[in-house]
């Protein structure tokens, strides 16, 4: 059966008052389920699964389903399983394009995606023949280090009721109170290096910078408070949305060359949104300039914009061409990778309609942490819960959580005078967040997780994105204008802290090492074993506190991606200091981010202290023991440093192209 042609496909919204559920139709809703099954290997929809007999311009035909396959299919499904178990990567096979690379579907329990349980579906569950464990060792090497096939993707599925509330509750006394613990014990070592000997003295100015930048953060924590949610129920109670009540909602859907699977799968879930048909209207804007995905948009009704101007100010300019031509009283932005629940714009809006005087509202990026995903995704995921579930809500009480762009509604008259969002060509969305608190305007932040987004799955990819998003909160707290601008001084503090962040973690790795290789070679009699006890806190704080207190799967994969963001945000704060433009690419292309040797010239530096740091610890440890110093005081020294090397040695040996 074809498709429903839409209505339209324009940039503007239609005249017509009839019902927009017509030119919302999901084109899938006559098919049995959303993806095609062929004994437990499923794959997401592509634009294959229109009815063969007419189909889109650029689609391919549809590949039959298991229920209807034609004599002949039986032997080809079965040699494609045959292929899958041989598969020592876990490739997944499309019937019409072959391999397409391992490819996750996250399968919720049902139809509903607020009632996702999260699992997932992939090729790889299928039975495998075992393997020795030399064949086994070699093929998890080969997969981690160096992969002869580019990563899949993990597509995500909303927030399910359980995962919506993950960050409502912080739990941020335990952990301030281990990291307080941790941040005494740490300074007081530090300090008693920096004054052990005059010629030490020069670390005490890292130590103070250090200083105050907890001093700052842990105030901003302590001080802070958890966020209301009993009072944001009775908001959503106050104000009903119904046809008469609601006020038209644009939802923008930005996209730059990212894969076709992972638009797709944003748009089925954006169809699902629970609004007055009336009220609403979708925007596809494509700086991508795609046929296909302008079908794609035509296949689902929503409107397609291809603006004149590309690629002036990247994703910034993409933003503010729409926003000159849409009308709705409020905008909602979802990255391409997002995918919203449907309850996403009734949890939100509200907000403004009980404060007039709010300019966005936002909600967190979640990510779901699943084991097909490379560990990459798995570190990166993890990471942000801690910004999302405690920082974010500790600033909102100044007034002072920034915007991060996807996952927020925006009111359209707050930026009117502006023309849009940000007129800068990265990070508009922290610019146009501090832009509307300047102009008078709040920004509210409701920490409930209502849109399931995918994180960079290669290390290239994830030190881009990465140092995209430092270069733009140091841009913008190292202009005159930041300083001069109508937030209060606690707002500014809170802004503030964030360019300290970046700071203190990229000099922190070049930093830390550095006191116990001097006092051993130039004080030996300062050096014991029991000085470990000074940075005992801060491990355990870093590998076990936040362990138990993440909702999201912890591992040592957030130490390896964590030596990846180091890196990054050095890069970032040099490009700043020697304004050096930024190449921006979006984070699901991967091919793009291959033409900046921004992330080689990190690796090799990143080489470069390791072999110095791990030479000048062997150095002294040697000169020491063979001169007859006690052996068991070098063991602490030798384990933290062996400790380095294991969570440093995945962006040394990680040789991906991607």
């Amino acid at each position: 059966m074809e498709p429903p042609r839409p209505p339209f496909l324009s940039s503007s919204r239609p005249e017509s008052s009839g019902s927009q559920r017509s030119s919302l139709r999901d084109p899938f809703q006559d098919q049995q389920s959303e993806a095609s099954s062929i004994d437990g290997w499923s794959r997401p929809h592509s634009g294959a699964d229109f009815a063969s007999s007419s189909t889109l311009p650029g689609f391919p035909s549809q590949a039959p389903s298991q229920a209807h396959l034609p004599a002949g299919q039986d032997k080809e499904k079965d040699r494609l399983k045959e292929k899958v178990s041989a598969d020592p990567f876990g490739s997944t096979y499309d019937l019409e394009r072959g391999s397409t690379g391992p490819v996750v579907v996250e399968t919720p329990s049902s139809s509903d995606p607020e009632k996702s349980d999260g699992t997932t579906t992939t090729a790889t569950n299928l039975p495998r023949p075992k393997k020795n464990l030399w064949r086994r060792t070699k093929d998890a090497f080969w997969r981690t280090y160096y992969p002869k096939e580019e990563p899949g993707i993990v597509l995500p599925t909303g927030p399910t009721d359980e995962e919506k509330l993950t960050y409502v509750h912080t739990n941020r006394i335990p952990l301030y109170i281990f990291g307080i613990l941790s941040f005494v014990t740490l300074s007081a070592g530090m300090w008693l290096f920096a004054v052990s000997a005059p010629y030490f003295a020069w670390y005490g100015v890292f130590v103070g910078f250090l200083n105050i930048y907890l001093l700052i953060s842990y105030l901003v924590g302590v001080v802070g408070r958890d966020w209301d949610f009993a009072g944001h129920k009775a908001i959503v109670e106050q104000f009903p949305i119904t046809d008469e009540t609601a006020p038209t909602v644009d939802v923008y859907l930005p996209c730059c060359s990212e894969p076709r699977e992972v638009i797709e799968n944003t748009y089925k879930h954006i169809l699902k949104l629970d609004w007055p048909a009336k009220k609403l209207q979708v925007y596809v804007l494509d700086d991508g300039n795609s046929p296909e995905i302008a079908a794609l948009a035509a296949s689902y009704g929503f409107n397609y914009i291809v603006r004149e101007d590309r690629p002036r100010l990247r994703k910034a300019g993409n933003l503010r061409w729409a926003f000159a031509r849409t009308q709705g009283d409020f905008f909602a932005i979802f990255d391409a990778d997002f995918c919203p629940r449907p309850d996403f714009l009734k949890e939100l809006v509200v907000e403004h309609m009980a404060d007039d005087n709010t300019a966005i509202v936002q909600s967190p990026q979640f990510f779901r942490v699943t084991d097909e995903q490379t560990w990459v995704e798995q570190g990166a995921g993890a990471t942000q819960e801690l910004f999302y579930r405690v920082v974010q809500v500790n600033r909102n009480k100044w007034g002072a959580s920034i915007c991060v762009g996807s996952n927020a509604v925006y009111r359209r008259a707050a930026l009117t005078e502006v023309g849009g969002t940000a007129e800068i060509g990265f990070s508009e969305d922290v610019h146009t967040g501090f832009g509307a608190v300047d102009r008078g305007w709040k920004v509210k932040y409701v920490p409930l997780c209502l849109a399931t987004g995918i994180c960079p799955n290669t290390p290239r990819t994830f030190f881009s994105q990465q140092m995209r998003w430092a270069r733009g909160s140091t841009t913008l707290l190292t202009t005159k204008h930041f300083w001069v601008s109508n937030l209060t001084f606690m707002q500014k503090v809170c802004y503030l802290c964030g360019l300290l962040y970046y700071s203190a973690v990229s000099l922190g790795i070049f930093i830390s090492p550095i006191p116990g290789t001097l006092l051993l070679f130039f004080r030996p009699d300062y050096f014991k074993y029991y000085n470990l006890a000074f940075a005992i806190p801060s491990i355990l704080y870093g590998a076990v506190v936040f362990r138990y207190w993440s909702k999201a799967k912890y591992g040592f994969n957030v130490q390896h991606v964590m030596i990846v963001q180091s890196y990054a945000y050095l890069t970032a704060i040099k490009d700043r200091l020697f304004g050096i433009e930024l190449l921006w690419a979006a984070s699901g292309d991967n091919k793009a981010h291959k033409k900046s040797n921004k992330y080689r010239n990190m690796r090799l530096l990143c080489w470069l202290w390791t072999i110095i740091s791990v030479g000048g610890v062997i150095s002294a440890v040697t000169y020491r023991l063979v001169n007859g110093f006690p052996w068991y005081h070098t063991l602490p020294l030798i384990i933290l440093n062996a400790y380095n090397v294991y969570i440093t040695h995945y962006f040394l040996f990680c040789s991906w192209r991607w």
